[in-house]
């Protein structure tokens, strides 16, 4: 057998003694686990025996080696390859190798892998468990000494039955049975010693037959039959440990101390009553995992480091779920505690143990499985005594920390690795220890603190784990507020209770932790820079900060106050932001800024559109929060002049000009509603005045206003005026369906607030269409350009309708309703005549001016007053009304006839057509107004 066969073969040995040890428990839950846990290291070893086997297979002389001798490897870096499972290569000791053969050289194809990052090992990965295990099983059953390794299993489980058989039925004094296995033990130590320099697998795998044959037959001696005494048996256990270390050390063959241990973990289980003393047990373990710790100082044999972790630590928690009570706690808490330093000091070993060109090279398994499994331990031990969680896990946390920095402080080169997983473990059982000693709402802020010092961390030291930890631990502390209990529920004070505390230190964590990934982007990994991680969390943060503000106020404040509430808040909150945004330069945080405008429009829309309670603005805690808003909107304004996009800042100024101007002229108007004795259409003009006002002064003074207008005149007089002009066209729409009653005052046509307000309305909406003709603004770029026109000789043409119908109210006392003045022949006939006149002022206007697409509109309402006559005022010949409306029209229409009969046709211009073709033009309108 080839000395390549033989680690291997050794652990499928470890592997099937796993499994049988497992199948003796079948018979409860633990032996199950025990078995499963036995065969995952089983494969674990296989995985570096494979890649040792497929190396030497490279290096290896032709022709048969000279003696079979045990191959001591040193592991290394070496690139990855497609089809291996692992970064690491063995290359044996120079030493160790036996001699090369005299036989012709023999050619075999370049199987080296293809070279790769030299990172890739570093952490010596496994190979895939299901294929390499399946492929080692069988060479173990079909290659080498199969009978010997056969034999050893039958063999060590013989002997186990055996003690057993002969103890339930007598058959041969106690005293006899236990010297002759123990003869046989020390037999088989002695032919294995005798035969190493010959065969030395075969002696390494006699020898640790013997071993553990005397394991088997002191701890039957000490426990079953109490022929010796506790602590005699536990000193000669330690001698048999000692010596199979020491032959493993001197012989440099792993394989021995496997056996020795092995059979010095397993002899307990397989002679186990169920009744043992785990005092005695755990000392017994003690003492194992002192000479596995022993190896360690000279050997940094993995193999060995795991299998003693896993006997050592499933065994004892098989122990716990059967058997710990809390009675138990005294003298079960010093051996968890002093197996866990053990391992500890084993995985800090082997990373020191490892060559210069492996150095930061970790036990994995060990350096991250231990404190996972001794806290799992422990929290059986602890569960039922008051802050015993919390107290081990603060405890394990200082631990590393404290290790990490004696580390740190002694580092070699190479063991950056170890140091930074110890830091991990102590920020992991630190943040642990929070929820498990304080409430979820410190919980949250501790974690998301501490989420955003390891970011800090991360982006210091450049490590990425570090950083992902982070966002983890901020992710995890808002999911820990969340299920800490009701946030709806008053847990304190306002606004310094617990839940808005800690949701604000929360949000503070997050928007540090954006700004400082924002500032520090050239540090940040390819897979961090597809995520927009600056913006992700500042938007975690506002919406915790502003989530619980607007909760609070929600229980502050009463039902009519809580929309002040909130928008005083939001000042506040973004005031603040603002000032931070300058601050710390932060692009992201600037634009969110933004977000303050379309709060207060949000806010004053069920007012101005519903007349929702409260129906005003200026209210007990609007009279603070709608001003202080106004002018902190405006100060961000003012503030990111140069930090906002263009066409943010833009957006910005006109919508701001637009809800201001709506909340001023319905506060006005409200107020103005509410003095005694006016009717509504004082308030109704006033809303209508607030808004012309301005339209008009930036239109005709603007380049002589200050600050926002200043050096922005072209962005009121385009977009800014938009918004305000469309709600004065909508305004006096739907102020001609008032009565516009003056009371206290008497009714005068003209002379009466309503109408009064409505010509300085359409004389503003005059100005701005003449604007819009002298500049076209690129809001109405798809418009034709004398839509301006249109629309206020449109809203002109109404507003004549709509006095002559006031008139008709309020001196021939129809009722201002569709239906009655549609009836009232008064009315139809003023409206005849009022239409004609203005056909004929249109078609004069056209005649002398030259304009036949002007004229033809006046024809065209001229035409609807014929249709009108015969439709509706034929009805009533018999009338005078009637008869006033046909004489009256007619006789118009007789002057329309002569003083202003059709242009001419202009010159036409080839290839554009005649005039009749071409819509009304803004001179037109413009001329007509």
């Amino acid at each position: 057998m080839s000395a390549k066969e033989a680690a291997g073969h050794v652990h499928i040995v470890l592997a099937i003694v796993c499994g049988l040890a497992g199948g003796l428990l079948a018979d409860s839950p633990a032996g199950a686990a025990f078995g499963l846990l036995s065969g995952i290291l089983a494969a674990e070893v296989l995985a570096l025996r494979k890649r040792i086997a497929r190396l030497e297979k490279e290096r290896q002389p032709a022709g048969p080696p000279a003696t079979e001798r045990v191959v001591e490897f040193e592991i290394e870096d070496e690139p990855l390859s497609t089809g291996s499972s692992s970064g690491m290569k063995a290359r044996p000791f120079a030493s160790d190798l036996p001699p090369p053969a005299a036989s012709p050289p023999r050619t075999e194809p370049d199987r080296r892998p293809a070279p790769q990052p030299a990172s890739a090992g570093l952490l010596g990965r496994a190979t895939s468990g299901i294929e390499s295990t399946g492929t080692l099983l069988k060479n173990f059953f079909t290659t080498g000494n199969v009978v010997l390794k056969t034999g050893l299993v039958v063999l060590f489980f013989g002997v186990a039955f055996l003690l057993k058989y002969a103890a339930q039925r007598n058959i041969v004094p106690i005293e006899l049975r236990l010297a002759a296995v123990a003869l046989g033990g020390l037999g088989l130590l002695a032919a294995g010693w005798k035969l190493r320099a010959r065969a030395l697998f075969y002696g390494l795998g006699l020898q640790g037959g013997g071993v553990g044959v005397l394991y088997l037959t002191v701890f039957a001696a000490a426990k079953l039959y109490h022929l010796l005494p506790a602590s005699l048996a536990l000193a000669v256990m330690v001698g048999l440990v000692a010596l199979s270390g020491a032959l493993a050390v001197l012989q440099e063959a792993r394989v021995l101390a496997f056996f020795g241990l092995t059979g010095g973990f397993l002899a307990p289980v397989l002679m186990s009553s169920g009744g043992g003393n785990h005092v005695l047990l755990f000392s017994y373990y003690a003492l194992l995992n002192a000479s596995i710790l022993g190896i360690s100082w000279f050997r940094a044999w993995r193999e060995l480091n795991l299998a003693g972790f896993l006997f050592t630590f499933v065994i004892s928690g098989l122990w716990g779920y059967t058997s710990y009570q809390p009675e138990h706690f005294s003298t079960t808490e010093p051996f968890l505690v002093l197996f866990f330093l053990f391992y500890v000091a084993i995985s800090v070993l082997f990373a020191l143990r490892q060559p210069l060109d492996l150095r930061g090279y970790i036990d994995t398994p060990l350096v991250f499985g231990l404190p996972l499994v001794a806290f799992g331990l422990q929290v059986g031990l602890v569960n039922d005594m008051e802050h015993g969680l919390a107290l081990s896990a603060l405890a394990l946390g200082l631990f590393y920390a404290g290790l990490a920095t004696v580390l740190w402080g002694r580092l070699q080169e190479g063991m950056r690795l170890l140091v930074e997983a110890f830091l991990a473990m102590a920020v992991v059982f630190g943040s642990l220890a929070v929820p498990l000693a304080l409430d979820g709402e410190w919980t949250a802020s501790t974690w998301a603190l501490e989420g955003a010092a390891l970011i800090w961390v991360g982006i210091r030291q450049n490590r990425f784990p570090a950083r992902a930890f982070g966002l983890l631990l901020q992710l995890g502390g808002g999911l820990a507020l969340l299920a800490a209990g009701d946030p709806f529920v008053e847990n304190g004070p306002p606004f310094v209770n617990r839940f808005f505390l800690g949701s604000g230190l929360t949000a503070a964590a997050g928007l540090f932790s954006g700004w400082y990934l924002g500032r520090h982007r050239h540090k940040l990994r390819a897979i961090e820079l597809r995520l927009p991680l600056p913006v992700l969390f500042l938007a975690w943060a506002l919406l915790w900060w502003f989530g619980a503000g607007l909760e609070e106020v929600r229980d502050v404040f009463s039902y009519r106050d809580r929309r002040d509430g909130a928008v005083l808040f939001c000042t506040l909150s973004f005031h603040v932001l603002g000032m931070l945004g300058g601050r710390l330069e932060w692009p992201a945080l600037n634009r969110a800024t933004f977000g303050f405008l379309p709060v207060l429009c949000l806010a004053a829309l069920p007012t101005l559109a519903l007349g929702d309670t409260p129906p005003h603005f200026l209210t007990d805690w609007g009279r603070l929060a709608w001003p202080l808003a106004f002018a902190v909107q405006y100060l961000l304004l003012r503030r990111q002049e140069e930090r906002w996009p263009p066409r943010l800042m833009a957006g910005g100024h006109a919508v701001s000009f637009w809800c201001l101007l709506a909340v001023l002229s319905h506060e006005a108007a409200w107020w103005v509603g509410r003095l005694p004795e006016l009717a509504p259409a004082w308030a109704l003009a006033t809303r209508g005045l607030l808004v012309a006002a301005p339209v008009l002064l930036i239109i005709r003074r603007g380049a002589r206003l200050g600050w926002p207008v200043r050096g922005r005149l072209e962005l009121y007089l385009d977009l800014g005026l938009l918004g305000p002009v469309l709600f004065l066209a909508f305004w006096c729409f739907s102020s001609f369906l008032e009565p516009g009653t003056p009371a206290p005052l008497t009714y005068l046509p003209l002379a009466n607030p309503l109408e009064l307000a409505q010509l300085l309305v359409l004389l503003v909406l005059f100005f701005w269409a003449r604007a819009c003709a002298e500049k076209p603004p690129a809001s109405l770029s798809g418009l034709p350009v004398a839509t301006p026109f249109i629309l206020t000789s449109l809203l002109l043409f109404l507003w004549l309708n709509s006095t002559a119908a006031r008139v008709i109210h309020h001196f021939a006392s129809t009722p201002f309703t569709v239906a009655a003045m549609f009836h009232s022949v008064v009315y139809q006939a003023t409206l005849s005549i009022l239409w004609t006149l203005t056909a004929l002022l249109i078609t004069v206007r056209a005649t002398r001016g030259g304009r036949r697409q002007l004229w033809f509109t006046g024809a065209g309402l001229l035409g609807l007053v014929v249709l009108k006559l015969f439709l509706v005022d034929l009805s009533g010949t018999g009338t005078v009304g009637r008869i006033v409306s046909f004489l009256a029209v007619g006789s118009l229409m007789l002057a329309i006839g002569y003083f202003s009969p059709l242009p001419p046709h202009r010159q036409a211009t080839p290839g554009v057509g005649s005039g009749l073709d071409e819509p009304p033009t803004a001179d037109d309108t413009q001329h007509l107004l």
